[in-house]
């Protein structure tokens, strides 16, 4: 069996380099993992306060819309920013958990150094050259293939429920809106049970590329353990010295 080469990457990644990578802010990050606390939380918030909120944006559009041709400026101001205040709770929850997605994977990253001006990232062709890397091609690829199931899952809820659509014309508004947001959060549902399906596959996946990334070589792991210990040079002139000052030191 041939002897392994120090250059190949065959070593894991040290705790100093797992350290050095999360200062620079180079953490796995999973795009699926994110989808689905967004839209976790907007279909939390259609549950939650879907009725409410369609109640009270009713309430406060219909006397304005009846006259609608006579109101003033002011009016309208106040009841935008009425709307604005009933929406924000659900605005809030959607935005609280698109902060905390990137959290449950990595934890919390904070590196002022992957802010510092560098003057490489200016250059397209780096660009160019991350887009068409084998990294790159295989998460387009992913990210083609991710846009086609939700589509052809969209679409299929869509055929089964398109009697249930044709019919919310014919209903009264409440009912309409009733039914209307029975079948969105529906949507919202099938789509968070494809989406975890990807959670539950990307996210391995992630890490395992990310430590496979910083892994070492043996060289590499030898010259950190030699630079933890201190060089040997240096260790050796620090015992003469100690020696030269025992054997001056009169007993």
């Amino acid at each position: 069996m041939a002897e392994e080469s120090d250059y190949s990457r065959t070593e894991p990644a040290s705790e100093k380099r797992l350290e050095q990578a999360r200062s620079e802010g180079r953490v796995p990050r999973s795009a699926e993992l994110s989808s689905l606390l967004v839209l976790g939380a907007m279909a939390g918030g259609l549950a939650i306060w879907g009725a409410h909120l369609f109640d009270r944006l009713l309430e406060l559009f219909a006397g304005h819309f009846a006259q609608a041709a006579q109101m003033p400026l002011k009016s309208a101001f106040i009841l935008a920013q009425q709307g604005v205040l009933e929406i924000l709770p659900f605005l809030a929850a959607v935005f609280i958990a698109a902060l905390a997605a990137p959290l449950l994977l990595s934890g919390w990253v904070f590196a002022p150094a992957a802010f510092r001006f560098r003057g490489g990232r200016l250059n397209p062709f780096i660009f160019l050259f991350r887009l068409f890397s084998a990294n790159g091609l295989f998460d387009g690829f992913k990210a083609a293939l991710k846009i086609a199931a939700l589509a052809l899952l969209l679409f299929a809820f869509y055929r089964m429920n398109l009697d249930a659509m044709a019919g919310l014309s014919l209903m009264p508004l409440p009912q309409a809106a009733a039914a209307a947001g029975s079948l969105l959060l529906n949507g919202l549902l099938l789509l968070l049970g494809a989406l975890l399906l990807a959670s539950l596959l990307d996210a391995p996946w992630q890490w395992w590329r990310y430590l496979k990334g910083l892994a070492m070589t043996r060289a590499e792991v030898l010259a950190e353990a030699r630079e933890a210990e201190g060089s040997p040079e240096l260790k050796a002139r620090i015992r003469g010295r100690r020696l030269g000052m025992r054997r001056g030191t009169p007993e």
